[in-house]
């Protein structure tokens, strides 16, 4: 793996290692990079391309990153090294380039001394470090290079005990020390390149300060020392033409000649130029070419690590992401000695009859199939072949069609009602050789069905279980099932709840004028009275209608998405009706209708009593479980018009019984399609508590929806929030 793609894809693995709570990427996002991530390896597939497990990877690394971007740009932005590394690494040579011709003019700049300190302490620096390089290729391997820790000033230990709850610090922790440890042999190489390359430019303005200067003056070329004799210097100036040799022929000299070199004699050199150019045939061949060799030789050792950085593809987390590459399928085995029990068995798992034998798919091709296991014993071993034909045959592989279909269950679930089931099942599951997961329908050990039939979780019970069963190799590329699952469980719940919103913000909108005269001194006759209750009693009728075709589309819509038949709407309702019959008294304030005659009708029994409202049983049925005209009669909001006539609306209460209705009629459903008929008194309870734990939220959705041209929109919002209060309950009354 590249460099680039390395630094994405350890960048992506810290983010995902470190983030269990889903603050930096949600668990929907990820669904959603992984769908993204296969999608596009298909499509290299599809061009008779094969996408290698690493550009995977790295494919899939990219789109985490993209997603993270948005809300942490700075934790993305360490998919790429800085831009100063980059300045720096030539900046340093040329700041060494800098120093050189800084080394050089410090001095008199008439004068070239041939014992400078400077100069032969460069060319003393660099023979040193050729030799502990020479000696380190002799040394133990393995040892971390003490250039490993040179730009490394943290690894991120101080920073993670500063703030242990900072989910984008502890991730960039995690990348830098996995990334420190992953380059390491690149790190080294790179600092290398820089410092030959550091160590040849600061030889180089040695050389051109001595060019440059001696174009303008005229240098005096000598020696002074404390203690060195001419003889010393002699043999000094003797090794150090040696390697000049190489570069420019050079006369020879003698003790003599360097002994009149001597400065404080009132020697020196007039005419200095044979000295300078052996001392920049010295630097060149001591210094600058081997550097720029050396150098050559790091960048390559360079630019080889960073094409294959060392990343172990085999850690659990890269063989889970390089595991989705290839799209998973699992072949699901059902033993059921009695045909009621499998069919309650697919409708307690929400399968989908239509689909069949498709239990589950995904857009990437992930499926599990359902294989129906026969319930009798496999035919006996046949005798081995006894003519030639036969052992042809035999050898050819022909088999029994049936037979083949035993051999292909990856796991298969066994329904057990009955005590001599597992006995009898027993030489059917023996001739599969495959992993059982044992489903009692009634008592007795394994997954109980009682728990299985739940809506959401048991479906989750039963696919941990198959996961388990699978082989451990293959349990990571199970999890794509199980995430093509969930998110067809979201995708109902999401679908019921905006219908759920769609009808509520619709009911939200309904107002109806009222012609009538207000309340006045003509009130007291009663014809009056009766022509004003008679007004607000017709818009109520109006509204009322409308409503209960409202609510008997989401009814329909409710029970499409869950997958039960309309000819069970009735049955559903009875069961509603006879668990929550209910009174439910209005406030006077909100009626509006305080002193109205009794005795309206409105699609149910609705008793206008003065001082307030009460439902009826069959009242009670539409106000909780929705779908009935009577609910209209719960709560009103009444108000004026610039016109001065009176406005009849829902009001904030009602609105809300309505929600509450609706939430219970679709947990009603959402387990009648599980094959759960009955109704569970608590249902109530909790639903009524999470919408009015919401109230005010659900409050500022009512004034919206009354006041906006355009309330549509708030149908996604709305429907995300009834997916919350839906998800909370489910868990709650099925744990």
């Amino acid at each position: 793996m590249d460099e680039s793609a390395a630094r994405r894809a350890l960048l992506a693995r810290a983010i995902e290692s470190t983030d269990g709570e889903g603050h930096l990427l949600a668990p929907g996002e990820r669904d959603q990079v992984d769908l993204q991530a296969r999608q596009e390896a298909l499509q290299h597939e599809r061009g008779r391309v094969t996408l290698p497990a690493e550009d995977f990877i790295a494919l899939r690394a990219r789109h985490v990153l993209a997603r993270v971007a948005v809300h942490h740009p700075q934790l993305a932005a360490l998919q790429e090294p800085r831009p100063w590394q980059a300045w720096l690494e030539w900046l340093v040579p040329i700041g060494a380039l800098v120093v050189g011709v800084a080394t050089d003019a410090i001095g008199n700049p008439h004068r070239v001394d041939l014992v400078s300190l400077p100069l032969l302490g460069i060319v003393a620096w660099n023979v040193a470090m050729y030799s502990i390089l020479f000696a380190s290729l002799f040394m133990r391997k393995g040892k971390p290079s003490w250039l490993a820790g040179i730009g490394r000033w943290s690894d991120g230990a101080l920073a993670l005990r500063r703030k242990p709850g900072d989910a984008a610090m502890q991730a960039g922790v995690r990348f830098h020390m996995d990334w420190f440890r992953a380059s390491q042999s690149l790190h080294v190489a790179r600092i290398k390149r820089v410092l030959h390359l550091a160590a040849a430019s600061w030889a180089l303005g040695v050389i051109l300060s001595l060019l440059v200067r001696g174009l303008v003056v005229e240098y005096r070329v000598g020696w002074e020392s404390t203690f060195l004799g001419p003889e010393q210097v002699y043999e000094i100036l003797r090794v150090l033409r040696v390697p000049a040799l190489l570069v420019f022929p050079f006369d020879t000299f003698s003790v003599i000649d360097v002994a009149q070199l001597r400065f404080s004699d009132g020697g020196g050199a007039q005419f200095g130029g044979p000295w300078v150019w052996m001392y920049v045939a010295l630097l060149v061949t001591v210094v600058i070419l081997p550097r720029l060799l050396l150098a050559t030789w790091a960048a390559w050792q360079e630019l080889r690590f960073s094409r294959a950085l060392p990343v172990d593809l085999a850690e659990p987390y890269f063989e889970r992401v390089a595991a989705m590459l290839n799209a998973t399928r699992v072949r699901l085995g059902l033993l059921s000695h009695r045909g009621e029990d499998r069919e309650r068995f697919l409708r307690a798992i929400g399968a989908d009859p239509a689909a069949l034998p498709v239990l589950v798919s995904s857009a990437a091709g992930d499926a599990m199939r359902l294989v129906d296991v026969p319930a009798e014993p496999p035919p006996e071993q046949a005798q081995p072949p006894s003519n030639w034909w036969d052992r042809i045959r035999s050898s050819a592989g022909w088999r029994h069609r049936e037979d083949q279909s035993r051999d292909e269950c990856d796991v298969v679930v066994h329904l057990l009602s009955h005590p001599g089931d597992e006995e009898s099942g027993k030489p059917v599951l023996d001739a599969l050789a495959a992993p059982v997961v044992k489903v009692q329908m009634g008592e007795g050990d394994g997954l109980q069905f009682a728990h299985l039939s739940r809506v959401r979780t048991g479906e989750r019970a039963l696919l941990d279980a198959i996961a388990q069963a699978l082989p451990q190799e293959r349990r990571a590329g199970f999890e794509h099932i199980v995430r093509a699952w969930e998110a067809r469980s979201d995708e109902r719940l999401h679908q019921s709840m905006t219908a759920v919103a769609e009808h509520a913000l619709f009911a939200a909108r309904q107002l109806e004028e009222v012609q009538a005269g207000q309340l006045s001194a003509k009130s007291i006759f009663t014809a009056e009275r009766e022509a004003q209750a008679s007004a607000r009693q017709e818009a109520m009728n109006r509204i009322a209608a409308r409503i209960d075709a409202s609510g008997q589309s989401m009814a329909a819509r409710l029970r499409q998405a869950n997958g039960v038949a309309d000819d069970a709407a009735a049955a559903i309702e009875h069961r509603l009706e006879e668990r929550f019959v209910v009174q439910q008294p209005v406030d006077a304030s909100h009626a509006g209708m305080a002193g109205a005659a009794t005795g309206a009708a409105m699609g149910a029994s609705v008793d206008l009593l003065a001082g307030g409202l009460t439902l009826g049983a069959a009242a009670a049925l539409g106000a909780v479980v929705g779908g009935g005209a009577a609910f209209i009669a719960a709560a009103w909001k009444n108000r004026a018009s610039p016109t001065g006539a009176t406005i009849v609306q829902l009001s904030d209460e009602m609105l809300d019984a309505l929600v509450e209705a609706a939430l219970l009629r679709y947990i009603a459903i959402a387990h009648w399609a599980r094959g759960t008929q009955e109704v569970d008194a608590r249902w109530k309870a909790e639903v009524t508590g999470r919408v009015q734990a919401q109230k005010l939220l659900l409050a500022g959705y009512w004034n919206t929806a009354r006041t906006q041209p355009n309330p549509d929109r708030l149908v996604p919002s709305l429907a995300h929030e009834l997916d919350s209060m839906a998800k909370a309950v489910l868990k709650h009354i099925n744990p």
